[in-house]
């Protein structure tokens, strides 16, 4: 039963030093998460289309070479 306790305990401790850290941290605003999720669909769809204009090439010489 002592290590129980022992381990409440020390659960207990986690979570207050969690909590004490969660509220050292600085949240962003909405305007700056709205604003960096744009810029990381942006550079998403711009990885998309580097790898899709390069894709391109690729595909059909493979479809040549499988046709052969």
């Amino acid at each position: 039963m002592e290590k129980v306790k022992e381990t409440l305990a020390k659960f207990g401790t986690f979570i207050r030093e969690v909590l004490g850290e969660l509220s050292k941290v600085v949240w962003p605003t909405p305007a700056r998460t709205a604003k960096l999720t744009g810029v990381v669909i942006g550079i998403v769809v711009l990885v998309m289309g580097f790898l899709w204009i390069i894709d391109l090439p690729l595909n059909a010489g493979l479809d040549w070479f499988a046709a052969r």
